[in-house]
C-alpha cells in the first residue's frame, strides 16, 4: 500500500521542478520569479481543499468494510458535487484573492503582474485538480495504490511535455508554463475519472449500485459531509498557519536564516512523501476493518502501519545522518548558509522520529472519520503548544523556532495518541 504513495508524492513536485528548469534558461530571471511566486500561491490555495482527498478515503474505505456500494456511490457523488462547487467558487473569487495573496507577499510590480497572469491561467483547473483529489481518495479506500503514481506519473509527464513546447519552442515564457500546468491537470483529471470508476466496477462487479439522482440532494446528508469536511478544512487552515507563520518569523532572523530555514523545511517535506506513504495505507486499512466491524483486524491494521512507518523513520534518520555534508552541500554552496544549516541539522533529525505518530495516527483518525478529534488535537496543538513555545523561546532565536515546531509536531501525537486510547478502552470506534 504505501511504497506506490510514496513514490507518487516524490514525483508531485515535478511540475514546479519543470517549470523552474525550463525558465531558468531564460533571459530574463523575472519569468522564473513570477512562476516560483504564482506557483506556490496555487499551492496554498489548492492544498486549503485537501480535505477532499481526506475525507473521500475514509467513506470509501468504510463502505467498502461493510461491502455496502449504495452509500458508497451515494457518498461519492455528493463528495464529486462538492469537488466541483470548490473549484467554481475558486474561479469566481480569483479576482479577490489572487490579488490579496499576491499584495501580500509583496514582489517586484513586474514580476507581481506576470505571476498573477499565472495564476489567472492556472486556477481555471481548479474543478479539474479538486476532482483529482477526490478520484484519489476514492483509490486508495479502495486500497489500489498503484493507479493514484499512473495519475501523478501521467499528469507530471505531460506537463513536462507541454512546458518544453510552450517555452521553449513557442516561446511562452510563464504564461506556457501556466498553460501546460493547465492542461495536464484537466487531462490528468479526465485519466483519473476513468480509472477511478474502472476501480469500481472492478471491485464491485455486479454488486455496484448507483443510488436515486435525487438523493444528491439529501439535505442531512450534505449536513454531515459539510461538518466532516469542514473539521478538516480547519485543520489543515491551522497546520498551514503554523507552516508560514514558521517562514515569516524565519525572515525576521535574516537572509542567511531564512535561507538555512528553506533547506532545512524542503527536506522536512522531502522526510514527509514517505511518512505520507504510510499515513495513507492506515487510512484505508483502518477504515475498511472499521466498515467490517471487526476491532481485530482495525489494530492489526493499526499495529502494521506503525511498526512499519517507525521502520521507515529510523531509516530516514540513519540516511541523513550518513549524508548530512552530501545533502548540505547538494543544496548551497553558500559558506554562511550552509554552516547555519549544519548547526540546525540535529532538528531535522527529530523530526521522522517525533512525526510518525501524528503521521500514522492521523491517517487512522481520517480512515475512521473521527474529524472533530482531528480539529481539537490541531487546536490544542496550536494554540497551547506552537504559539507560546515560540514567544516563550524567542530569546533562542532559530533554535526556539525550531523546538517550537518540533515539539508542536510531537504534541499532535501525544493528544491523538490520548485520544485513540481512550476510544480504543471504552470501544468507541464502531
Amino acid at each position: 500500500m504505501a511504497w506506490p504513495m510514496i513514490i507518487s508524492n516524490i514525483s508531485a513536485p515535478l511540475m514546479g521542478i519543470a517549470d523552474t528548469a525550463m525558465l531558468g534558461h531564460l533571459d530574463s530571471a523575472l519569468y522564473l520569479g513570477a512562476v516560483a511566486i504564482g506557483s506556490n500561491i496555487l499551492a496554498l490555495l489548492l492544498w486549503m481543499f485537501a480535505f477532499l482527498r481526506m475525507g473521500t478515503t475514509g467513506f470509501v474505505g468504510r463502505a467498502v468494510g461493510a461491502g455496502d456500494s449504495v452509500e458508497l456511490m451515494h457518498q461519492l457523488g455528493q463528495t464529486i458535487a462538492l469537488a466541483l462547487l470548490c473549484g467554481l467558487f475558486m474561479i469566481l473569487t480569483q479576482w479577490i484573492t489572487i490579488p490579496l495573496v499576491i499584495h501580500l507577499m509583496n514582489p517586484p510590480p513586474e514580476m507581481a503582474e506576470l505571476a498573477s497572469r499565472y495564476c489567472h491561467i492556472r486556477i481555471t483547473a481548479a474543478p479539474a485538480a479538486f476532482l483529482t483529489f477526490v478520484i484519489i481518495g476514492l483509490l486508495i479506500g479502495l486500497q489500489n495504490a498503484r493507479l493514484p503514481l499512473v495519475i501523478t506519473v501521467v499528469a507530471n509527464g505531460l506537463n513536462v511535455a507541454l512546458d518544453y513546447l510552450f517555452i521553449v519552442v513557442y516561446n511562452w515564457n510563464s504564461e506556457g508554463a501556466a498553460y501546460a500546468s493547465l492542461i495536464a491537470e484537466i487531462l490528468g483529471a479526465i485519466l483519473a475519472v476513468w480509472l477511478g470508476f474502472r476501480a469500481l466496477h472492478h471491485h464491485f462487479g455486479a454488486a455496484l449500485r448507483w443510488p436515486p439522482f435525487a438523493h444528491l440532494f439529501n439535505v442531512s446528508r450534505w449536513a454531515l459531509l459539510m461538518r466532516l469536511n469542514g473539521d478538516l478544512f480547519v485543520r489543515t487552515a491551522l497546520l498551514l498557519l503554523v507552516f508560514n507563520f514558521f517562514i515569516a518569523q524565519s525572515a525576521q532572523l535574516g537572509p542567511t536564516l531564512l535561507a538555512a530555514n528553506a533547506i532545512l523545511i524542503q527536506l522536512v517535506l522531502f522526510q514527509s512523501f514517505g511518512l505520507d506513504g504510510y499515513a495513507h495505507a492506515a487510512e484505508a486499512m483502518g477504515a475498511k476493518a472499521l466498515g467490517s466491524g471487526s476491532q481485530s483486524n482495525f489494530m492489526k491494521a493499526c499495529a502494521a502501519s506503525v511498526s512499519a512507518g517507525a521502520a521507515l523513520a529510523f531509516c530516514i534518520v540513519f540516511f541523513f545522518t550518513a549524508c548530512k555534508a552530501t545533502i548540505i552541500t547538494l543544496f548551497t554552496d553558500i559558506e554562511p548558509v550552509a554552516q547555519a544549516v549544519s548547526v540546525h541539522f540535529y532538528w531535522l533529525l527529530l523530526f521522522p522520529v517525533v512525526s510518525i505518530w501524528t503521521y500514522i495516527l492521523d491517517g487512522i483518525f481520517i480512515g475512521a472519520g473521527k474529524t472533530r478529534i482531528m480539529l481539537k488535537t490541531m487546536c490544542i496543538s496550536v494554540f497551547f503548544g506552537f504559539l507560546p513555545l515560540w514567544w516563550l523561546s524567542t530569546t533562542w532565536g532559530n533554535h526556539g523556532l525550531w523546538m517550537s515546531f518540533v515539539i508542536f509536531n510531537a504534541i499532535r501525537g501525544a493528544t491523538l495518541g490520548r485520544a485513540f486510547y481512550t476510544l480504543t478502552a471504552r470501544h468507541k470506534w464502531f
